[in-house]
């Protein structure tokens, strides 16, 4: 028999707790499960130990308002469950959420401990839970075997290592990375979803930003007969912990690592355990089929028509947002195979992209360019690099320079735009977004700009497109053609801006302190702009 909160850690990484319980009441042991059907009795008896299985659906036509939800917990109580776990989907209605906000209001006055499990069929998570409390070993056993054959069908269909670090970190439900025997990241995936998605994005982050660092690191077994090269990670070798996993002779080819400050739970290292033995085995495989460019340690290719390299950045839109499959089959279309490189999986925080750099495109600009326009959203790209072992520092420079422009824009980034940042103008990005956050920066801001916010929506909207343009563009041909207009306008428009305001838009300290204050304002969204 296990306690109520071994059956979530170990069986439910998925779940969010809903309300704040005592521990004695976590603690108790689960005997059975019952699931609520929509008709009456609405469950097959309740027994001290049981516990709940509520669909959100059933919740919301049985019990049709509050007082009705409270009944339903006082039965609970009463019949001494152990909790709930609250079964909702995706893009719950308002008298849904009115729902699962009367029964946490109850659940918590009554201190019955209450999860929410979203995307999940009650069939299912019965079946799960009871072969738990009957053997709980065993059904983490049966789990990870079918886990390890969902990674096996996706390595024999060259999913990569992306995809199958993906599927391992959703059932984990934690982030997860994949390391080269010296510690060279071939894969890191932050599965979407999570209750604590945001820990695990800052876990990801702090991760690749401070290289390799100490972690729940678990350790791959040796595969016989693989060459020692194919093995390497670029930092050389790595002191590893021992671990079950590891062969008596031969050389490990890395380590799964998992991310953030929680403890190893039983169904991580089952699943690792289980799991590990095909990892190894596609690391060795991988590197066998690309010797030509993988480089020490370098498990994946790169762009065959390179070098030079750069590597492309951008956050990449969430499954509610957008059919993430399909947006990266499209994006992998905009250049072939040998001069464009698409990384990462549909699990991933970031677009990853590895293009070829030429004299026909040097820096890779209008590669960049394009899949900016296709994503709808700010992309960065890195330096230049030549050598198979940069293509981590280069990652890491456009991951900088995208969360660069993240903290100007507030986190903003996400909302449309085709901005191209480049990485080495990182400093740039930093002094500015030092600037932009300025005490007051918003009323100084407004105060410049307040002779032209007078008017009409229109007119202002007129003006501040005039002065935009006018301040970005390099020339007023270049100024015109942005706004659609002939350059006999632009420069109608310039004279009865100076005309309103007095100034003179050729005055560089004016131009600099007006491209500052366009800036700190769109970086607020602010309405002022909108009109």
């Amino acid at each position: 028999m296990a306690s109520l909160r071994e059956i979530v850690n170990t069986l439910l990484p998925g779940a969010e707790q809903l309300t704040a319980a005592p521990e004695e009441a976590l603690a108790q042991t689960v005997t059975w499960v019952r699931v609520m059907r929509a008709r009456i009795p609405a469950f097959d008896g309740m027994d001290a130990g049981d516990l709940a299985l509520i669909p959100l659906a059933t919740l919301t036509t049985s019990a049709t308002d509050a007082p009705a939800r409270r009944e339903l917990i006082e039965y609970l109580v009463d019949h001494r469950a152990t909790g709930v776990i609250l079964l909702t989907g995706s893009g719950a209605s308002s008298s849904e959420r009115t729902a699962v906000g009367d029964l946490v209001t109850s659940a918590t006055a009554m201190r019955l401990p209450c999860f929410e499990l979203p995307n999940t069929e009650a069939a299912v998570l019965e079946r799960t839970l009871i072969g738990a409390v009957v053997n709980r070993r065993a059904e983490l056993e049966r789990q990870a075997v079918a886990l390890e054959r969902q990674i096996a069908a996706l390595a024999l269909d060259g999913q990569g290592l992306d995809a199958l670090i993906g599927a391992l970190a959703r059932f984990i439900g934690r982030a997860v990375a994949l390391e080269a025997r010296g510690g060279a990241v071939l894969a890191v995936v932050a599965p979407a979803g999570l209750p604590n998605s945001a820990a695990a994005a800052k876990a990801v982050s702090g991760y690749l930003a401070k290289g390799r660092q100490p972690g729940q690191r678990i350790p791959l077994p040796a595969v016989p007969g693989a060459p020692e090269s194919e093995l390497t990670g670029r930092d050389g070798g790595m002191d590893i912990e021992e671990s079950p996993l590891a062969d008596e002779g031969g050389d490990r080819p890395g380590s799964i690592v998992l991310l953030g400050d929680e403890l190893v739970s039983e169904r991580e290292r089952i699943a690792c355990e289980r799991v590990a033995p095909l990892l190894a085995l596609e690391i060795v495989r991988v590197a066998a089929e690309l010797p030509a460019n993988a480089g020490r340690g370098e498990a994946r290719t790169l762009p065959a028509d390179g070098p030079p390299w750069v590597a492309i950045a951008a956050r990449q839109p969430r499954p509610h947002e957008t059919d993430v499959p399909a947006l990266r089959r499209e994006i992998r279309l905009l250049a072939g195979p040998r001069r464009f490189m698409l990384r990462g999986s549909n699990e991933s925080l970031e677009v990853r992209i590895i293009a070829v750099a030429d004299a026909a495109d040097p820096g890779a600009a209008l590669v960049a360019a394009k899949v900016a326009k296709r994503l709808d959203r700010p992309v960065a790209i890195s330096r230049p690099f030549t050598e198979p072992s940069a293509r981590p520092a280069a990652e890491a420079e456009a991951r900088d320079a995208l969360e660069s422009l993240e903290r100007r824009l507030g986190g903003r980034v996400g909302s449309g735009g085709e901005q191209v940042v480049r990485a080495e103008l990182l400093g740039a990005h930093r002094l500015l977004g030092a600037v932009l956050s300025i005490p007051e920066a918003r009323r100084h801001a407004l105060t410049l700009l307040e002779p032209i916010l007078i008017g009409t929506p229109g007119a202002r909207r007129q003006r501040i497109a005039t002065i935009r343009a006018v301040l970005d563009a390099p020339g007023s041909a270049e100024a015109s053609s942005s706004l659609g207009v002939h350059r006999n306008t632009t420069a109608y428009r310039v004279r009865r801006i100076e005309e309103l305001t007095g100034w003179d838009l050729r005055e560089p300290d004016l131009r600099l302190a007006l491209s500052i204050a366009l800036r700190i304002l769109d970086a607020d969204g602010d309405p002022a702009l909108q009109g």
